[in-house]
């Protein structure tokens, strides 16, 4: 079984969190994102699956990245990526609106 064949689930319980702030500037950061086809090289026998790079996502987004010393190896909390997608898409809709005000205002 392909490790991309689990389902994670992360508890994600207000009263487990302090510090909350809404992210800003989502959009600009989900822009410089990249997203990927790849193989892994340690399963032939895993089809192509899509993700994305730790290291370029440490360049963007740190808090979703992790690295472990011992194997020399980077990993990607993917769940960490959601919260930065959700407002990206909002500031998106907003620009949308404003827009489509343009336009009706013509």
């Amino acid at each position: 079984m392909c490790s991309s064949d689990l389902d994670i689930v992360a508890y994600s319980d207000i009263r487990k969190k302090t510090d909350i702030v809404t992210i800003d500037n989502a959009l600009n950061k989900v822009t410089n994102l990249r997203g990927v086809y790849y193989t892994r090289i340690d399963d032939p026998s895993c089809k192509r699956q899509t993700g994305v790079i730790a290291q370029e996502i440490n360049e963007i987004l740190p808090e979703a990245v992790t690295y472990a010393a011992d194997i020399d190896e980077y990993g990607v909390k993917y769940g960490n990526i959601v919260g930065i997608l959700i407002e990206a898409i909002k500031e998106q809709q907003q620009q949308i609106e404003e827009l489509k005000q343009i336009i009706a205002n013509k």
